[in-house]
Formats: structure tokens, C-alpha cells, sequence
């Protein structure tokens, strides 16, 4: 069936909407990470009073709605190609641990980047949607970290016959009982709990799966190390 110029126009205004859609959604999505993660660590506070835990639990659950309820518009806006192309792993956790150098620094958390020596671990991926994982892992590393002395996060990659892996290894007390089974069913949306936790990983765990990959934690009392494995491009 062939379109005619009407009609072609109208297709090309709503795939220049559904982009800007899209695009927004993506860096709202991106900012709400950063309020929820600031609420978590706020929330952890011994000196906040009954009242003010309750506001901050208030901010960290309506940024938690918005964005779920964003990351559904953007899957139905979003094409499936996903605007992906070949992506630098390394490269880019270098620009995420820049994105969050002042808030690492101030947490007294040392970060270290093992890099691939002479090979490249590229996979074909959404640049962007990758940044947002790396930086919710990041967020997540200081929440856990915020007060500890002596705190690190080393960052390390790995590559099988298929798959590059990238591992985020903390020395953190480990993720809480309710973090790990929000982790266990990445096809159910998480609910927060009283620790105000869990978002962040659940997301990057659909985002990992979404580029044919999956998002792994090896939770021990000494740390916690989470492990995102994805198909390796050629």
C-alpha cells in the first residue's frame, strides 16, 4: 500500500516526535536518577526526624514513579534499533566516573579502571542508555560507601568467546535482603521500601537485557560485586 504526501508527512512528524520524546525522556530519566539516589543517601541520616524522613521518602517514591512511568513511554517511542552503535566500554566509564567525580571525591570513595591492555571491548549498544546504567551503578556504590573509611570501587573489564563483561567491585557491607530479590525478577517493577533502595539496579538490570545481555551480583559481607555481561561487537 503506498502512502501519499499527506500521509508521508504525518509519518515523518511522529518519528521526529517520538525522537524529541525520547531524547527528553532520556534526560529527565537521567536527572531523576541522580534526585533519587541523593534522597537514598539523604534518607540513610540518623539526625533526620520522623517528619523529614518522610519527605525524603516522599521524593525518592515520586522520582522512582515518574521514572518507570518514563521508561515506559520511551519503550514505546523507541525504535529497535535503539540508536546503537559501537560503543567503548572503557571510554565510557571514564566519562561516567567524570560525570561523578565531585560526589565520589566528597564520599571519600577511591575509584580505580583496570583497562584492557592493546584490545579495544567494544559492543554494539545505545550509548546513552549504557551511561545511565554505568552512572546508576555509581550512584548505587555511593550510597552503600557514603561514611565508610578506607572506601574503593574498582572497576574492571572482562571477555569471554561472546561477551564483554564490565565489573563494579566495591568494598561495601553488600546489598540488603530486599535489594537482592528486586534484582531476582527484573519483569516486576520494584516497589521501595523502607531503605529507599533498589530502583537503580532493577533498571540497569532491563537495560542489560534489552541489549541481549544480563546484569549479575555477587554479593558478599566484604562488598559487592555486579557484574553487566553484553554481546561483543566484531
Amino acid at each position: 500500500m503506498s502512502l501519499d504526501f499527506e500521509e508521508l508527512l504525518e509519518v515523518n512528524r511522529l518519528r521526529i516526535v517520538a525522537r524529541v520524546v525520547s531524547n527528553a525522556a532520556h534526560d529527565i530519566n537521567n536527572a531523576l536518577q541522580v534526585i533519587g539516589g541523593s534522597a537514598e543517601m539523604l534518607g540513610l541520616r540518623s539526625t533526620l526526624g520522623p517528619a523529614e524522613q518522610r519527605r525524603v521518602h516522599a521524593i525518592a517514591s515520586q522520582a522512582e514513579r515518574i521514572a518507570a512511568t518514563l521508561e515506559g513511554l520511551s519503550s514505546i517511542t523507541r525504535s529497535d534499533s535503539g540508536g546503537r552503535q559501537m560503543v567503548d566500554l572503557a571510554r565510557l566509564a571514564d566519562d561516567a566516573v567524570a560525570l561523578r567525580a565531585f560526589s565520589l571525591s566528597r564520599a571519600r570513595i577511591i575509584v580505580t579502571i583496570d583497562r584492557p591492555s592493546g584490545v579495544s571491548c567494544v559492543v554494539p549498544a545505545d550509548r546513552r542508555r549504557l551511561l545511565q546504567v554505568f552512572l546508576n551503578l555509581l550512584l548505587n556504590v555511593e550510597k552503600a560507601l557514603t561514611g565508610r573509611p578506607e572506601s574503593s570501587l574498582h572497576i574492571r573489564f572482562e571477555r569471554s568467546d561472546r561477551d564483554w563483561s564490565v565489573l563494579f567491585i566495591d568494598s561495601g557491607p553488600g546489598l540488603g535482603a530486599d535489594e537482592r530479590t528486586r534484582l531476582a525478577d527484573a519483569a516486576t517493577r520494584p516497589v521501595l521500601g523502607s531503605g529507599l533502595s533498589g530502583f537503580g539496579l532493577w533498571l540497569s538490570a532491563r537495560i542489560a537485557e534489552q541489549h541481549g545481555g544480563h546484569l549479575d551480583v555477587d554479593d558478599a559481607a566484604t562488598g559487592t560485586s555486579i557484574r553487566i555481561r553484553l554481546p561483543a561487537g566484531p
